[in-house]
């Protein structure tokens, strides 16, 4: 396919020019999954080849493939319901005007982040999400923010009793993702390392954003850890408008809503292309995903761009033209 020979190669120039020092990335079409290991997981004692068994920090791509996904599941049983006030599953919450479908669509009106999280605890920077001044009425402006996907995580929470559990049990298990979860107990080896960091020194299977760190490795916007070949079968469900191997994991009404809802080019949870039935994601880290309903095929690339330290930015722009090669293909 030249599509995923463009892709190759345009990730092949990335390696070179040191914007970033390998990936693992896939191409999901309905004859099968072909996947590929580019490079290494960095320098020095890092010079590894890349291999199938490398996990991941998946930094956002946690907000879509587990949190958006267990929220979608309990909206299809009607467990919740876009118009629940947040307030009705977490009581302490200050806006009970935002709703479950505002955090979605990032237009709670909540801020992006928190200020002065290095100054934080775990017990500040809940108070600090439940206490979050408005920037904005919800429902009227659209800022991308961490804190609705970490109130989405807790309410999956008050509902199921736990975040990882829920997500383990109902998005992972069913897709036999065996090597996905919230602070995974692997060999450190398999590891791909993030970012060097002056007060954690070399992160490496600990999650990266601090937020989730705080939060003990789990929450909703941040936390999870994944292997290429576990996302290749996510996609390939999604792909698939929610079934894998003879098992329902969404109900097929979901895709209705993905294609329903483009404000601001997002939709529930995930991003849209050009208003197409195309949706991805990114994450902080340098994961991407993408999926095309109409010409059933998918894309996963896995890079760790923040290692050895996030000032290296290069890669979103080249992710971005990764993108366009999958989206804008022939």
């Amino acid at each position: 396919m030249r599509m995923l020979k463009k892709i190759e190669e345009y990730i092949d120039k990335c390696i070179e020019a040191g914007d970033i020092y390998g990936a693992s990335f896939s191409l999901i079409t309905p004859q099968g999954i072909n996947q590929y290991y580019h490079g290494t997981q960095g320098r020095d004692e890092f010079a590894i080849g890349l291999d199938p068994a490398m996990i991941y920090d998946l930094a956002s791509v946690t907000k879509v493939v587990g949190t958006t996904t267990r929220i979608f599941q309990l909206l299809s049983d009607h467990t919740i319901h876009l118009t629940d006030s947040v307030a009705r599953f977490l009581p302490g919450f200050t806006h009970p005007e935002i709703t479950i479908q505002n955090l979605l669509l990032h237009n709670s009106g909540l801020p992006a982040d928190i200020d002065h999280l290095d100054k934080m605890q775990r017990e500040d920077l809940i108070k600090a999400v439940y206490d979050a001044p408005l920037i904005a009425t919800p429902g009227t402006t659209y800022v991308y923010s961490d804190l609705g996907f970490i109130l989405l995580g807790w309410i999956i929470r008050a509902v199921d009793g736990s975040l990882a559990r829920s997500i383990q049990d109902h998005v992972l298990y069913p897709l036999a993702m065996t090597n996905t979860g919230y602070n995974l107990n692997r060999p450190k080896v398999r590891f791909v390392p993030t970012e060097f960091d002056s007060l954690r020194g070399q992160i490496q299977g600990q999650v990266h954003d601090y937020k989730a760190f705080l939060l003990n490795g789990e929450s909703g916007h941040a936390g999870l850890f994944s292997t290429l070949t576990d996302l290749s079968v996510f996609v390939e469900m999604m792909l698939n408008f929610g079934e894998y191997q003879g098992k329902r994991v969404l109900d097929e009404n979901v895709f209705d809503w993905l294609g329903e809802y483009d404000e601001h080019g997002r939709t529930l949870g995930w991003e849209r292309h050009n208003g197409q039935h195309q949706y991805f994601h990114t994450g902080f880290t340098g994961p991407a995903i993408a999926f095309d309903l109409d010409r059933q095929v998918g894309l996963v690339v896995l890079t760790n761009r923040v290692y050895p330290t996030s000032d290296n930015q290069v890669w979103n722009q080249d992710r971005q033209h990764v993108f366009d090669l999958f989206f804008e293909a022939d």
